[in-house]
């Protein structure tokens, strides 16, 4: 099957809900606000099941939705899974086996689920980006993750992207927490950029996730 193909700039929206409820009025602003990608977050897909994906998906069709796994072992059922339910694309963590990770990458080109590695967690995070590409994984994130932001605040999210886009040809996502972030981000070079919270949880979410669109897309 023919996999998505990622038509820089894309904002995707992460929506870290725990209850599909929450999840489809946020995603109904980001859908309005001009987001290019619905994320099914971590949170969501660990809480209310793969059922999230499929709701979302059903809800807005023609929007592509990422399923956010994090995948790290058994992984072909979660790329499986996620075509079933009308998914476009999955998430699989860095620090996965390498056997994990070609197992997800024959399973991606099966079903036409495009594969993100997200490399949270990498011990060498440019290294482990250029050996994943070679791996045959279709994208790689930058992500300082939540944990690790509130443990050390003033560390920029960003500082990883440069180096992976210099060790890479494959396009780069990076996870961002405002605006400033998201226009950084695309004039860096990164074709994805990823928000969530704070914006998510605004009393405007699609207010806010408008302004995030425009301003960032204009910089790219």
């Amino acid at each position: 099957m023919q996999k998505l193909t990622i038509n820089a700039p894309i904002v995707q929206v992460a929506i870290d809900t725990l209850n599909i409820d929450d999840a489809l009025r946020i995603a109904e602003a980001a859908v309005k606000a001009g987001v290019d990608w619905l994320e099914i977050g971590t949170p969501l897909v660990t809480f209310a099941g793969t059922a999230a994906i499929g709701a979302i998906a059903r809800a807005f069709p023609g929007v592509p939705v990422l399923a956010d796994y994090k995948m790290m072992d058994g992984v072909r059922k979660y790329v499986v899974e996620t075509e079933k339910q009308g998914g476009k694309i999955c998430t699989i963590c860095s620090v996965s086996s390498d056997s994990s990770m070609r197992e997800a990458v024959r399973a991606s080109n099966e079903t036409g689920v495009l594969l993100i590695s997200d490399l949270y967690a990498a011990p060498d995070i440019p290294l482990r980006a250029e050996q994943l590409e070679a791996l045959g994984v279709d994208s790689v994130y930058v992500h300082w993750g939540a944990d690790q932001r509130n443990e050390n605040p003033s560390r920029d999210p960003l500082s990883d992207l440069p180096e992976v886009l210099e060790r890479v040809k494959i396009p780069v996502g990076v996870g961002t927490f405002s605006v400033e972030h998201g226009i950084r981000a695309f004039k860096m070079g990164a074709k994805i950029a990823v928000i969530g919270v704070p914006l998510i949880l605004e009393a405007d979410v699609e207010g806010a996730l408008r302004k995030y669109v425009e301003l960032s897309k204009s910089a790219y």
